[in-house]
């Protein structure tokens, strides 16, 4: 039966090992709850009777709760539920019942993970009327008892409880609190007004005396000296909280970022949400007009203040000066700054402010954009590209909002550069102030990170900027000053990195620099020619991730090398090549080696061939493949490079198989195999066995095929290239494939996909989805494997497609599949799959089969034909001589096998199927 999971506190859902469990009608899914409620333990007929029809049970209450009882075990098993003399049993562990741990958890006093169970209102819009009224009100009341002895209750969370909840006066009095205990008072008095208006309509009555002694505190709370901002705020609820924490811990804190970031806006939002602990409130000191000294006239003796400066990279020094007296001279004082820079005062504590997360920078965006054009944008996708274009710089977003009065968010992608600098000079003056304060070798290291794309190491900043021992005093003092942004890896490792705006005003005071980006050139053509070597290796996902960060500079490099003489365009694309093919981009890497490839030397010229002919073999453009192996062939006959022959005697053996010369691709490998015999190449050998094993299957000669796809991946494991062991695998897993050898075929996806989590999704060569989508409609899986398909047809799109004996396989199965549920059907499966992140692709490979997901059975088939014909239910069940509650069952089984929405959808897809 596998593990259950049987979730009543919210809607209803049953899993079975983490997939979600269909059960079919709402008077089975009654059943199952209330046999569920009282796990291990016998429920009476009439307890059942109540519950699924309340105070109208049918006359034979017995043979209809039979029949509710036999779908369900269909659904969980024969031994599932059990008839006693009295009644049914359902016989599953009691922590298979959310209900069940939840009270358990309760009663161990462990609150939190009792509520983490609770996804909305009980039995929610699945079970009958008798729920609602005899086992809801009771969880529901020891639910809210239990939020209201927590003591970390969250805000979010007690705004909808009061919600949902609107007269449970002890969630009021938790939230009017919290909100008073984080500084936000106004919404606090606006929550109170709302509760005591909704008591005074529905009660007649006001609030408690507790309410009432907030509401007054809450009128005496001083914040007099925060300005209140005319537009809303979006984001940062972490950065406010991390903030509140850190005025409690150190009495100077300073939020340091870059210009743009929101430093000022979210000083005032920290200040005005924690004023309310200082009993003389809050004191804005805004340096940009006032001189630091005039702090000390603003405060008196024993003040209990929260003081604000702002702007104090203007005045670093004199600000440190007066923030260092003011904190030795008043005790009760805490300091909040805002600068680019650190103050470098005793005990500071540095808050690094980094720009908007996606979510918020969108809808920041979207609420400015309304405020100049009158309504939000309604291109979503464009928004977002805009808002990560600008590296979620609130600054830079609400310049580039502004255009909205005149452009569409398409119009402002497309001229984003000029719109910035156009926005009447703001973020340009506020780069120009951080860029002068610098000293001059921070401005020319500013000017030379200009080249980097994206994220970038100490080894690239390095050998790039070439500022000897200036270099890390001047890195050091680009990070202070938060124009450059550190980024923290998992390994530990530090990677650096311009928020793009910044780049682009480094980018201008650099120019043009043809030596600075020929340094940059030089420096990542190596990182690609040893990250190529690597990836032939055992340990290609963290090659693989590896190369990922530093892709935003490959392209910069090429698109600097194409307007450049020399070969470092060819050299670049040719180390490329292979990764852009592991990462599924076919297409683009074609395009890149193909417009530099008279640039080279021979030897160059040979290798980067051999590349181009592999990339038009993935695209099955056979003739242009033939025409690049065999002039690399050539090349290396004339170099005398007898490895690299070998190497292209290979590569012209797998054209010739895709082109229907099995037997010249066979001599071909045997040629290839005996001089890498010559040479102690393992590798090269285990390459050349996987092309003859692809030779051997295009012939369909499976029992030749096999050894070769097997010894593969033995070379693969011996010589420490999990590429070659990927091949192997994958070759394996296609021959079981063809002979019905399911376990086999699970047990190479099962190691395949392995290896694709290892390189956290990375690797987007479609052959594994296909072997997949075939493994899952070997086992019966027919919705997953059209998803699949859906998911490798998309892919594909990019270049990277298989052989042709493996589509004519992969074809057939799909064309099969349609056939079995209906071109609109398939359709719609498909297209799911294409929306399906890489961890659910991996997932949904390597499933279990579920009920739902098999074919219909004949039975299924048959009731099916006879509704696509008209017939009723009852004259169905006359035809096929069975009851009319089993056509019911039939019908519903069809429905959720083929996802379709009812009755009229299987009556198309029956006369779809009859033609």
């Amino acid at each position: 039966m596998g593990h259950l999971d049987i979730r009543l506190l919210g809607p209803f859902e049953i899993r079975r090992d983490g997939l979600v469990v269909q059960v079919p009608g709402r008077k089975v899914r009654a059943l199952l709850a209330m046999l569920a409620l009282s796990c291990g333990r016998t429920v009476s007929f009439d307890a059942l009777g109540r519950a699924l029809w309340s105070d109208d049970p049918p006359q034979r209450l017995r043979g209809s709760l039979q029949t509710y009882v036999g779908r369900l075990r269909r659904v969980l098993g024969d031994d599932a539920v059990t008839t006693e003399p009295a009644g049914y049993r359902l016989d599953v562990p009691v922590e298979s019942v959310d209900v069940l741990r939840f009270h358990r958890l309760l009663d161990d006093g462990k609150l939190e993970q009792a509520l983490e169970l609770w996804r909305g209102e009980p039995f929610e819009g699945s079970l009958s009327q008798w729920f609602e009224e005899h086992e809801a009100p009771a969880l529901v009341e020891r639910y809210l008892t239990a939020w209201e002895q927590r003591t970390d209750a969250d805000i979010a969370d007690l705004q909808k409880l009061t919600t949902r909840y609107p007269l449970r006066e002890t969630l009021w009095l938790r939230l009017l609190s919290a909100l008073r205990d984080t500084g936000r008072q106004a919404e606090a008095l606006e929550y109170y007004e709302a509760f005591r208006a909704h008591l005074a309509d529905e009660l007649g009555v006001d609030p408690a005396p507790e309410l009432q002694a907030i509401h007054r505190s809450l009128l005496g709370t001083k914040t007099a000296g925060i300005p209140r901002d005319l537009t809303r705020f979006f984001g940062r609820d972490e950065e406010l909280a991390q903030l509140g924490q850190a005025l409690r811990d150190s009495r100077l804190v300073t939020i340091a970022g870059s210009p743009g970031t929101g430093k000022t806006r979210l000083s005032r939002e920290v200040a005005a949400r924690n004023g309310s602990r200082y009993a003389d409130g809050v004191v804005l000191v805004e340096l940009v007009s006032t001189p630091p000294h005039a702090l000390l006239t603003e405060i008196t003796e024993d003040a209990d203040v929260l003081v604000v400066l702002d702007n104090c990279e203007h005045v670093v020094d004199e600000a440190r000066t007066a923030a260092i007296q003011v904190l030795a001279t008043y005790p009760s004082v805490r300091i909040l700054t805002t600068s680019r820079v650190p103050l470098g005062a005793p005990g500071e504590q540095v808050f690094r402010l980094t720009p908007l997360a996606p979510a918020p920078a969108n809808r920041l965006f979207a609420d400015r954009a309304a405020l100049v054009s009158g309504a939000a944008p309604a291109d979503e996708s464009t928004v977002d590209a805009i808002c990560r274009k600008l590296d979620g710089l609130p600054l830079a977003i609400e310049l580039a909002a502004a255009w909205s009065r005149v452009l569409s968010p398409r119009e402002i992608l497309e001229r984003l550069d000029p719109l910035l600098q156009d926005a009447d000079g703001t973020m340009r003056a506020a780069l120009d102030w951080s860029y002068h304060l610098l000293p001059a070798p921070q401005q020319l290291l500013f000017e030379r990170l200009a080249v980097f794309s994206g994220s970038f190491d100490l080894a690239a900043l390095e050998y790039v900027a070439d500022l000897g021992d200036e270099l890390l005093r001047a890195l050091t003092g680009l990070v202070d000053h938060s124009l450059v942004i550190t980024d923290r890896l998992p390994d530990g490792g530090i990677r650096y990195r311009l928020l793009e705006p910044v780049r682009q005003y480094a980018a201008t005071a650099l120019g043009e620099a043809p030596s600075i980006r020929a340094r940059h050139a030089t420096h990542f053509l190596a990182v690609a020619q040893q990250g190529d070597s690597d990836l032939h290796g055992n340990d290609r996902g963290r090659i693989l991730i590896g190369l990922q960060r530093d892709e935003g500079n490959f392209l910069a490099a090429l698109s600097w090398a194409r307007s450049q003489p020399g070969d470092t365009g060819l050299r670049l694309s040719t180390a490329l090549a292979y990764y852009w093919e592991v990462r599924g981009f076919v297409n683009d890497a074609r395009t890149w080696l193909e417009e530099s490839l008279d640039r080279g030397e021979p030897a160059l010229r040979a290798v980067a061939l051999a590349r181009l002919g592999r990339l038009a073999w993935r695209q099955r453009d056979y003739e242009a493949s033939t025409l690049a192996y065999q002039e690399s062939l050539d090349l290396n006959r004339q170099l005398g490079d007898d490895p690299g022959t070998a190497r292209a005697l290979r590569n012209l053996a797998l054209v010739a198989a895709a082109t229907g010369q099995a037997p010249y691709a066979v001599d071909l490998c045997a040629q290839s195999i005996a001089k890498f015999r010559q040479y102690g190449d393992e590798r090269g050998r285990g390459w050349t066995l996987s092309v003859l094993g692809l030779a051997y299957c295009e012939q369909a000669a499976w029992a030749d095929a096999g050894p070769c796809f097997h010894e593969v991946r033995e070379i693969g494991r011996s010589t420490g290239s999990a590429a070659l062991t990927f091949a192997g695998r994958l070759g394996v897993a296609y021959i079981a494939a063809e002979g019905g050898e399911v376990r086999v075929h699970r047990e190479e996806l099962s190691a395949i996909v392995a290896d694709l989590r290892t390189a956290s999704g990375l690797i987007e060569d479609p052959e594994w989805l296909w072997a997949s989508m075939s493994l899952a409609a070997s086992e019966g899986r027919v919705r997953a494997s059209l998803r699949l398909a859906g998911a490798a047809t998309a892919l594909s799109r990019r270049g990277g497609r298989m052989s042709d004996a493996t589509t004519v396989h992969c074809d057939a199965i799909v064309e099969r599949l349609r056939r079995q549920v209906g071109g609109r059907t398939a359709d719609r499966l498909m297209a799911a799959g294409r929306r399906l992140t890489q961890d659910e692709l991996m997932a949904e490979a390597l499933a279990p089969p579920t009920p739902t997901d098999r074919p219909l059975s004949s039975r299924e088939l048959e009731v099916a034909d006879l509704a696509g014909q008209g017939l009723s239910n009852e004259q169905i069940a006359s035809a096929l001589v069975i009851s009319r509650r089993t056509v019911e069952s039939h019908l519903e089984h069809i429905r959720q096998k083929l996802d379709l929405s009812g009755r009229y959808e299987i009556i198309a897809w029956a006369l779809s199927r009859s033609g």
